[in-house]
């Protein structure tokens, strides 16, 4: 799936798809599917998470070499942003990632309660 959203100030392509997960798996060294299923509350997981997961899916839309990416590229791609813009943006990320318009995951549902706690 594809999809503009706007993080701070700026509008971002992200693409979502089956090869996701395996290069969040490649860049992050984690588990995407355990990372939200262990989420439970734990409001610095659910936006560590949620931050890494729209990295892959700008870098996706981009078409950036995959190759070329680490953690030092996704900080320097963090640095653009004020300390909520993607605290902000979640619910949109995570529904793209999950392919839904709308809410109706229990994993969605964990995240986005964690998320709004805070």
């Amino acid at each position: 799936m594809y999809r503009e959203i706007k993080i701070g100030n700026s509008t971002f392509p992200m693409s979502a798809n089956g090869a996701t997960p395996i290069r969040y798996r490649m860049i992050f060294g984690k588990d995407l599917i355990s990372e939200f299923q262990n989420v439970n509350n734990n409001y610095s997981i659910a936006i560590d998470t949620i931050s890494e997961l729209a990295f892959i899916m700008v870098k996706s839309a981009e078409k950036a070499d995959m190759d070329k990416l680490n953690k030092s590229a996704y900080v320097e791609w963090l640095e653009q942003f004020e300390p909520f813009d993607i605290t902000n943006s979640a619910n949109e990320i995570i529904d793209l990632y999950m392919g839904n318009e709308i809410t109706t995951s229990e994993v969605k549902k964990k995240v986005r309660d964690a998320v709004k706690e805070k």
